[in-house]
């Protein structure tokens, strides 16, 4: 076993759940079942191996809230680490790799981020040099953490706005689609100029619960109305989810035959084969399979939830095979791989490609800022960066995403997902987009771009996550991404 001992003078920067959200990976990124203890002084690392690795933290840093951040490489020793020393070295290493990476690829980088990137060296230098006074060393690493988080945001924006100056050289306008969930109700008049302002596509639930209540009857009364919506106002349409393996839109009736794959099977056959057959040549992009790394459907094992998510994507080629099929994974960093035996979501989608699955993207679902159930926020360096590791796969991406926009009672979330941080706000929620949608939609592998949950009124997942609030006016956000797509869409 291989123990790291963390020194942790700053409690108050590490929120109730951070320690149980923290994780180790190894030089290959993946994440490493280990334990990790708090103790009166700091953490307790136990690894199940000795090789160094890195440690990576939800923590909380002043005018950004919480943000995972991670160490450098860790070897084993006798000796504390000062966590908050190593969390600033790793930061500050990870900006200067990606600096000189964009560098070698043609991006101009401004001057101040050149001058912000000396100023946190030297003052890096002097928390190096000041650990025999641990609060000394960990206040100067302070400072670099949140110089280095202000870099990454200038230079994020530098990239997004070099990238895309490219990009509209040779297109005006960008083909990507931007849009949001539909809901569960049908828009109402005001809510539909709002989306009609804002975005050139719409996701469509189609959710198995609502469709078919009762088993072998089906209703397509909201699914009829919003697809006959979408097309009269010329959107396009991405469809939600045929299957979603995580339960949550499986009909109570099917749970009569939890733990029957073949029965199972069998049902999800048939429902998926009525809606593509119900649909076909009018979606844009079917949405056949999601969270099939991260979800427990029906007590069906690993290998049986990829059999079926080879069995829905083959039937909808085989019923419509000209509109493009995407599969979508949850928590793409793989955070949740240290607290279970399962799949790597990268490692996962390559094994289902190499496996001969016909499928034309792949889906990357981020409900940022959310536990359980969420992906921690990462700065706007390891957003991008993250973006690349999946297109190396070689497909187009499609991107759903939800961010809170704060914490409390809210009474239409069905699911228990709540913010980590209590700085969530519309303000940081409309910072987010203005910060990060620009490098999504910089990147030529990512076709489209959908927020999963319109509107706080309706029943939704996460908590406070919608582009509308529980009276349905809009919050600040949605005028950011009505902006970004006048800006940059078509």
């Amino acid at each position: 076993m291989g123990i790291l001992h963390l020194l942790v003078p700053r409690r108050d920067a590490l929120s109730p759940t951070a320690v149980e959200r923290a994780y180790v990976t190894g030089i290959d990124e993946v994440p490493w079942v280990s334990r990790i203890e708090a103790t009166a002084d700091g953490l307790i690392v136990d690894r199940p191996v000795t090789d160094t690795g890195n440690f990576h933290i939800p923590w909380t840093v002043e005018g950004y809230g919480e943000t995972v951040l991670t160490t450098g490489s860790l070897m084993e020793r006798s000796q504390p680490y000062l966590l908050e020393l190593e969390l600033a070295r790793g930061t500050l290493n990870r900006i200067r790799n990606q600096l000189a990476a964009w560098e070698l690829a043609g991006l101009q980088v401004p001057g101040t981020i050149s001058d912000r990137m000396h100023n946190a060296v030297d003052r890096f230098a002097q928390a190096a040099t000041s650990q025999s006074d641990p609060a000394e060393a960990c206040r100067l690493a302070g400072e670099v953490i949140s110089i280095s988080l202000e870099i990454t945001v200038a230079l994020g924006a530098s990239y997004a706005q070099q990238a895309l100056t490219l990009r509209h050289a040779s297109a005006p306008k960008l083909l990507t689609l931007l849009g949001a969930s539909l809901g569960q109700a049908p828009l109402n008049n005001a809510q539909a100029r709002i989306f009609l302002g804002t975005f050139n596509s719409a996701l469509l639930p189609l959710p198995w619960r609502q469709v078919e209540a009762a088993e072998g009857k089906q209703n397509w009364l909201l699914a009829d109305t919003q697809v006959e919506w979408c097309q009269s106002h010329g959107l396009k349409m991405c469809s939600g989810p045929l299957i979603q393996f995580d339960g949550t839109d499986v009909p109570d009736w099917l749970y009569l035959w939890e733990d029957d794959v073949e029965n199972v099977m069998s049902f999800v056959s048939d429902y998926v084969r009525r809606v593509v057959d119900r649909y076909k040549g009018r979606f844009q992009v079917w949405q056949c399979a999601a969270r099939i790394n991260t979800g427990s459907f029906l007590g069906i094992s690993p290998q049986n939830k990829i059999r079926m998510a080879l069995r829905v994507v083959e039937i909808a080629r085989e019923l419509d095979a000209r509109t493009p099929i995407i599969i979508t994974l949850d928590q793409p960093w793989g955070e949740y791989v240290s607290r279970q035996e399962a799949d790597l979501p990268l490692h996962l989608a390559d094994t289902l490609l190499r496996s001969g699955m016909e499928v034309s993207g792949l889906g990357l679902e981020l409900n940022v800022g959310y536990y359980p159930g969420g992906t921690g926020r990462r700065d706007v360096l390891e957003f991008s960066r993250q973006l690349d590791r999946w297109s190396l796969l070689g497909l187009p991406l499609v991107v759903t995403l939800v961010v809170p926009s704060g914490r409390g009672d809210d009474p239409q979330a069905r699911l228990p997902h709540q913010p980590t941080d209590e700085a969530w706000s519309r303000e940081r929620q409309d910072a987010w987009v203005q910060q990060y949608l620009p490098v999504l939609l910089s990147k030529t592998a990512v076709q489209a771009v959908m927020w999963n949950q319109l509107c706080d009124s309706q029943p939704h997942e996460y908590v406070h996550g919608g582009l509308l609030d529980a009276e349905s006016k809009p919050k600040p956000v949605v005028a950011s991404l009505a902006n970004l797509r006048h800006q940059h869409l078509a």
